[in-house]
């Protein structure tokens, strides 16, 4: 092995990164055309000056046992040469060569020749290395029989000092081009080129690294390094590092001394591309949602009319075919869906001037409802009007029957749903949107704007109201609304009512309006009910990604994790440990035990109290409903991960699973 001494240099601090495991490629190739018997002894002098080899004042020596190929004018490889000196820069190697053939090209170290022919000889540069010299690929061209062998070095040797105390025991250099593994060397120039060479190199040791550690690398003009540093409990720190100048054969990258303040941390590898989302949320049939709350199913009457929904052309009551017919519909499909939405369609309804002979000239606000709409009063304060569950009743459409009612059992603990409203002018007075969700027993409930003529006492179990939506400017807003409970009752039914104005007979709309033209617009799209206590089902090793819409205690026995940063093909992962909160809305890595479910509790007596864990350029993008796959570069937990690392991959699916998270980059 050669020793060298390195004369101590200054440079800016580092921080590192960690790896995957790689083994070192070692070719050996002796011709079938080498006869034993054929063969002569040969003995070279080989010397590595200072001016040779070019390391910047370093004093390059043999070892006792050295190794070196030499190859002859026709590609033949020589049995290895050997050296029996040690400790001086110059040494003789003995061994034999075809007789009557001329030496043309020596190789060190004898593990790193493959084969040569036609001037081009393939070489490795191994991709796992133990941090010394000897790893370095270097090479001489033969000047004849007892003439000197001068060596130079192939690499570029990238250094840097390593404190003991931080236990390292794993150095890996990533660039975007070829740092080590096979590569091609011309046999008369002594250029290099990349051949099938890989983009990875490392230094191991089994006891960890105290002070200086040499990497050899290939040459390049690429003046960007990455790298990775592992501790002993599999830990790293990443970092991306220009440097000045480009990987000159010859030459030393001295990094400098390794702070010794660094932070390790868990990381994710970035793999493979994967056509699959590695996910599995445990079945919660515990846990209803609204019938059709994505508004994806118009089969009832063409666009007029969600089905499972209903608003003023189903409406009953003494006003209700007369000033709400057929032909003055205020909803319809649409394709103007909220962001990332998996699905292709949104509701929309608007409001609509009425004119009732004698009796009315107001606004009636756009209405869709779960229940049925009662018009029961020309005046929109009356008492005869309201939205009702009605039990067992239906509207026959286009021979379909379309519920007045929506039987539901859960206790969620809020409703999350996503709006747009467009007001039309300005109401200053009743300037809302609203959105009011009711949980109740079984009966025929009524909700309005008189309360003497609605339901209400132990029959109303919960509700999740909010009419204080404003206008959105033009764009899509997520709500989330929490549920208020007055009894401990289970439900049996929920009815849910959506109107562009939270005041009867508010908000604009003139004669001429249609289709939301000259009129409030609000749009809805995916009504999701949010239970505070979800269940996660961990992958085959462990791992398994989310995002809640409440903030969330991280059970025991588990582990969450947001990425702080990628690079050098890692992802670094900053822990929010067991027994922490997790903040609402926030994209996780969960580690557990394969096949495990757990359950993240966000009920207020689990979380009162506690602080959620502060998370700061999180690189994880969470998504509470199902979405289109974004655009552009987006990972997802893949099946290549293994109980040790988890692994994202290169998405090419359609849609992003609901409570899920991905990398966007």
């Amino acid at each position: 092995m050669i020793k060298v001494i390195f004369i101590s240099a200054s440079l800016a601090a580092l921080l590192a990164v960690t790896s995957c495991e790689k083994k070192a490629v070692e070719a050996e190739f002796i011709p079938e055309n080498t006869i034993e018997e054929s063969m002569v002894p040969v003995t070279l002098t080989a010397s590595m000056s200072d001016t040779r080899v070019s390391l910047d004042g370093v004093s390059p020596k043999w070892t006792a046992g050295d190794k070196i190929a030499l190859y002859t004018t026709d590609g033949a490889k020589c049995p290895e040469f050997t050296t029996q000196d040690g400790g001086g820069s110059s040494a003789t190697f003995s061994g034999s060569k075809p007789d009557g053939s001329s030496l043309d090209l020596a190789v060190y170290p004898f593990s790193a020749a493959g084969s040569c022919s036609g001037g081009s000889c393939t070489l490795t540069l191994p991709s796992e290395q133990d941090g010394t010299l000897g790893s370095a690929v270097m090479a001489a061209k033969s000047t004849g029989e007892g003439e000197d062998l001068n060596f130079m070095n192939l690499c570029c040797v990238v250094k840097m000092d390593i404190p003991a105390s931080l236990g390292v025991r794993r150095v890996e250099i990533l660039r975007s081009d070829a740092v080590s593994g096979t590569f091609t060397l011309n046999s008369s120039t002594l250029s290099v080129s990349a051949s099938s060479a890989q983009n990875s190199v490392a230094a191991v040791s089994s006891s960890g690294f105290s002070g200086e550690v040499l990497i050899s690398v290939l040459p390049s003009s690429s003046k960007k390094i990455d790298l990775i540093l592992t501790n002993a409990s599999g830990k790293s720190v990443l970092i991306s590092k220009d440097l000045s100048g480009a990987f000159t054969a010859g030459h030393i990258k001295n990094l400098g001394s390794v702070p010794a303040n660094i932070n390790f941390a868990d990381v994710a590898k970035i793999g493979q591309p994967t056509s699959s989302q590695s996910y599995s949320a445990a079945s919660q049939p515990d846990k209803p949602q609204v019938t059709n709350g994505d508004f994806e199913n118009w089969t009832l009457d063409g666009d007029g009319l969600p089905n499972n929904w209903n608003s003023f052309q189903t409406a009953g009551g003494t006003y209700g075919g007369s000033a709400y017919d057929s032909k003055n519909r205020q909803v319809i499909k649409s394709s103007d869906k909220r962001p990332g939405s998996a699905g292709n369609y949104s509701c929309m309804i608007w409001a609509r001037r009425i004119y009732i002979p004698l009796l009315a000239d107001a606004v009636a606000q756009g209405n869709l409802t779960t229940g049925q709409i009662i018009a029961g009063n020309s005046k929109a304060t009356g008492t005869g009007n309201y939205n009702t569950t009605k039990r067992n009743s239906y509207k026959t459409i286009n021979k379909i029957q379309n519920p007045y009612f929506m039987s539901f059992t859960g206790r969620p603990d809020s409703l999350g749903v996503w709006v747009k409203f467009v007001p039309y002018g300005t109401d200053s007075s009743h300037p809302y949107a609203k959105v009011e969700t009711i949980l109740h027993t079984d009966v025929d409930y009524k909700s309005g704007y008189n309360s003497s003529d609605c339901t209400g006492g132990s029959a109303h179990i919960g509700e999740a109201t909010d009419q204080k939506i404003g206008d959105t400017g033009g764009k899509w807003k997520r709500l989330s609304i929490p549920f208020k409970y007055d009894y401990t009752t289970t439900p049996s039914y929920i009815l849910i009512n959506i109107a562009t104005n939270s005041y009867p007979g508010g908000g604009h709309a003139e004669k001429s309006s249609s289709g939301g033209n000259n009129a409030d617009k609000m749009y809805i799209d995916d009504i999701v009910m949010v239970y505070n206590l979800y269940n996660v089902r961990t992958n085959t090793s462990g791992w398994a990604t989310l995002c809640l819409d409440y903030n969330a205690l991280v059970p025991s026995g588990a582990t969450a994790y947001f990425v702080k940063k990628v690079a050098c093909g890692y992802a670094s992962l900053e822990a929010i440990p067991s027994g922490s909160v997790i903040p609402r809305n926030t994209g996780v890595l969960v580690k557990g035990s394969p096949n495990t479910t757990y359950s993240f509790n966000g009920r207020a007596s689990d979380v009162s109290g506690k602080t959620p864990a502060t998370v700061s350029g999180n690189l994880l993008v969470g998504t509470l409903n199902e979405i289109a796959t974004p655009s552009g570069t987006c990972r997802v937990l893949s099946s290549e991960s293994t109980s040790a690392m988890a692994v994202f991959g290169a998405y090419s699916g359609t849609k992003i699973a609901a409570n899920t998270a991905y990398l966007a980059q």
